[in-house]
């Protein structure tokens, strides 16, 4: 019998970023969240356009604020419309797998769906329905985890318009120049293996010369990363 995993606290009150975090972690890791699924989605529903939410989304909380934001492969985001925008489309993203894998829904996942939609696709000054883009390219990964996951229902076009703009993007070391290398990786590990291959293909070097570096380092970012390329090279050679 293997030993019993030990038990996580997903929900953190005085943190949407841990909160958010602690779930994806869960996720990733496999390990059962569905016991905290109630607590998660009322207390993130009262977060739902709280001062400073993007758009009227769900809004950091003022540890949140004060404290570094990294996202969940480490890279940091210093910027508050940055970090506001993220987090909205992180936190929208757990209520709707929560939905979809516990059967649990709250009105404010809808709001916020509602409210990230008409200022992403309906204030008229994003590309989006031409080449995928929102914002920067951490933003814009950002939206595209979101659409993988369901959140804008019928957008799988601009999922696909998004990944061939990040195609175009290839950069000489391997990477997409302004798209953060691991929380992009997190994205096509998240997509359907036919519109992620060729970027598999395109940074399987740059991998395999990191994962090197990686196995000295023992810090949970690292560790996600170093965990991450594993699970896409075996995607990819399986594929």
């Amino acid at each position: 019998m293997s030993p019993a995993q030990p038990k996580m606290k997903i929900l953190h009150p005085d943190s949407l970023i841990a909160t958010v975090d602690a779930f994806n972690e869960a996720v990733f890791q496999g390990r059962p969240w569905q016991r905290e699924a109630p607590a998660i989605v009322d207390w993130m529903g009262g977060r739902l356009g709280q001062s400073g939410a993007y758009a009227g989304s769900f809004a950091l909380t003022e540890r949140d604020w004060s404290r570094e934001f990294r996202l969940f492969t480490g890279e940091r985001l210093s910027t508050r419309a940055g970090r506001a925008h993220v987090i909205a489309e992180e936190a929208t993203r757990v209520l709707t797998l929560i939905k979809r894998d516990a059967g649990l829904d709250c009105a404010a996942r809808e709001l916020s769906e509602e409210r990230l939609r008409a200022r992403i696709f309906d204030a008229g000054k994003s590309t989006v329905r031409e080449d995928g883009l929102y914002c920067c390219g951490t933003c814009s990964v950002a939206f595209w985890r979101s659409l993988a996951a369901g959140v804008f229902k019928r957008q799988n076009q601009t999922l696909r318009r998004g990944v061939a703009t990040l195609g175009a993007s290839r950069d000489a070391r391997g990477g997409w120049g302004r798209f953060p290398f691991y929380y992009t990786l997190l994205l096509l590990s998240e997509i359907p293996p036919e519109l992620a291959k060729q970027e598999f293909d395109f940074c399987a070097p740059r991998g395999r010369t990191l994962v090197r570096h990686l196995a000295r380092k023992a810090d949970r970012y690292s560790t996600r990363r170093r965990e991450l390329l594993r699970r896409i090279w075996a995607r990819s050679i399986s594929g």
